[in-house]
């Protein structure tokens, strides 16, 4: 792997999105996660092919927008993601799959030790917006735990990989926020923000009622 998987400056693409857009693929976002630990594992895309497979064979499968092609996740490295719901949004304009890895990896990449990452979110942003930290040795809930005891900027560093989801939607305006002076509009910002993200704080700690309970 290069820089931009194993480095630690942030070197983000801004035009990811106009990309997709401009490849005249019809695709929604789908975030994928492990309905267990509820930790996201995967943001990619999907068009109606690849829900239709992911229903039929039960396993999570997506569509490449830069090899455009269908993309079984595990049909290469073995780890399968096995399928246990899908869920849409209000909008009806991404999905959310909730899966259980069938052996500990999500991610293309390799720790130090050569392991299959369990998630493609391993580094986390420092408050300057520069620098990365590896956080993949650190276990999934020592990382959720560490957001209900950290000081508020330790918190909104966390919830840039405890909430990778949410800010696939929300991420450049959280992005400014962190960024800022904390000026009144930014400020404003920020405060709309934590208004989004408050309900998905508040069921960390009890365990989903059944499989199929959406959780973020």
């Amino acid at each position: 792997m290069g820089p931009l998987e194993e480095g630690t400056e942030l070197n983000l693409d801004w035009r990811k999105v106009a990309k997709v857009a401009a490849s005249g693929d019809d695709v929604v976002p789908v975030c994928v996660q492990d309905v267990r630990t509820r930790e996201v594992l995967i943001l990619a895309y999907a068009n109606e092919t690849a829900l239709r497979e992911t229903l039929a064979q039960r396993v999570c499968v997506l569509w490449s927008t830069s090899r455009k092609q269908l993309w079984i996740k595990g049909a290469t490295s073995g780890d399968y993601l096995d399928l246990v719901s899908v869920l849409v949004n209000c909008e009806q304009n991404s999905l959310l799959y909730l899966v259980s890895p069938r052996r500990t990896g999500a991610c293309h990449t390799r720790d130090a030790k050569g392991r299959t990452r369990r998630s493609c979110y391993y580094r986390s942003l420092g408050p300057d917006m520069e620098t990365l930290t590896m956080v993949d040795d650190l276990p999934f809930e020592e990382l959720r735990d560490a957001t209900a005891t950290a000081e508020p900027a330790q918190r909104r560093d966390a919830r840039l990989v405890v909430y990778a989801c949410a800010g696939f939607l929300g991420g450049a305006l959280l992005a400014g926020s962190l960024g800022s002076r904390r000026t009144t509009g930014a400020a404003h910002r920020e405060d709309r923000l934590e208004d989004a993200l408050s309900p998905l704080r508040g069921g960390w700690d009890a365990p989903p009622s059944s499989p199929d309970e959406p959780v973020l």
